[in-house]
């Protein structure tokens, strides 16, 4: 174990080497002298065989050498320490790697070195809502696993973000496009949650950059949940709102009443001169939340009889049915990690879309 801990320590000095050949090239020539026999003693401790040089009686005693004349009875405590700490080297060499290896995998596949704290990145782009759970350890142990398995899954989505998608595969009939269908216009699917912010500066860009008038663009509503409840605060409410208004007829059909929903959400202010996400998210109880989504009906045209229709519907066998298969439909056909995120061009677009 000493020999591959000093093998460790040496190879990082050699990085340094360069430097240290400014101050003292002695010491450089010396630091590279071990350094080479290190490489002997390392590669064949790695390769199960027994190093046949004084290497690792040469580093022991080279440390030692000063206790025995002044302390002889701290040599074989200190012998036992230097082996202990040589472990300590080596397993957190190897945990430092493993790390390194998750972050770059991460990256690769999530555009963000850890997909469960993203905060904690310095590099890669944040700028999406998590779309899994993340995962509670009661001991290190189970930390430990879950470490592990947050690892694998990084390395299994890495072909599924890079497989081409065809957006028109995953628009049901019954989805409305924003504006009239085009033929010349190629199909794009919008995955939002209406109550991630980036999901409305996402949307907020797309107009701007006139993204809708490129393509035939599809809504697919999603509500994020941890554990067992919805992340965000009347979410899966508004949700259910869009998918009931489909199965009312409009008396204005210039644009679907779900586009009308989103674009009111996330582009217009409320009466507390904030947008209207804010209020759905911090603001609004369950009741006020279906007061005000009633109130835009209204303001899109539904008479009272329609109201009251879309209203039962939210909470209907019918409709929840349609909220699980929307749910089935992103997590296990397109298995999205992060919204918002779009199909567009045969291609996943995920996080923040950008002008």
């Amino acid at each position: 174990m000493v020999c591959i801990a000093a093998f460790i320590l040496l190879a990082i000095c050699v990085l340094s080497l360069p430097i240290i050949r400014i101050f003292s090239k002695k010491t450089a020539d010396n630091i590279w002298n071990l350094f080479k026999k290190s490489i002997y003693c390392f590669t064949h401790r790695v390769t199960f065989r027994k190093c046949d040089s004084t290497f690792k009686d040469d580093v022991k005693n080279s440390i030692l050498r000063r206790v025995v004349v002044r302390r002889p009875t701290w040599v074989k405590p200190l012998g036992v320490a230097i082996e202990v700490l040589s472990v300590l080297i080596i397993l957190t060499t190897i945990w430092s790697l493993a790390v390194g290896a998750k972050s770059l995998v991460s990256l690769a596949a999530y555009g963000m070195c850890d997909i469960v704290t993203p905060e904690a990145c310095v590099v890669g782009d944040a700028e999406a809502c998590y779309a899994g759970e993340a995962k509670t350890a009661e001991n290190p142990v189970e930390w430990l696993g879950n470490w592990f398995v947050e690892f694998g899954e990084a390395i299994v989505y890495l072909p599924i973000k890079f497989s081409t998608r065809n957006a028109a595969e995953y628009i049901p009939a019954d989805y409305p496009y924003r504006d009239a269908q085009a033929a010349d216009k190629p199909a794009a699917l919008d995955i939002f949650d209406p109550g991630c912010k980036f999901c409305r500066e996402s949307y907020t860009n797309q107009l701007a950059s006139g993204f809708f008038d490129k393509y035939n663009t599809a809504l697919l509503p999603f509500a994020l949940r941890d554990d067992d409840d919805y992340r965000f605060a009347n979410s899966d409410l508004i949700v259910r709102y869009i998918f009931a208004s489909r199965s009312v007829p409009q008396a204005d059909a210039t644009r679907a009443v779900e586009w009308r929903i989103i674009d009111r959400l996330f582009t217009e202010n409320s009466p507390r001169k904030i947008v209207w996400q804010e209020d759905f998210n911090n603001e609004y109880s369950d009741a006020e939340a279906r007061q005000t989504l009633n109130s835009w009906l209204a303001d899109f045209g539904y008479d009272a009889n329609a109201i009251e229709q879309i209203a039962a519907a939210v909470d209907n066998a019918e409709t929840r049915a349609a909220v699980d298969a929307a749910r089935d439909l992103v997590e296990n056909q397109i298995q999205i990690v992060k919204i918002p995120t779009m199909i567009i061009d045969n291609e996943r677009h995920e996080g923040l879309f950008k002008k």
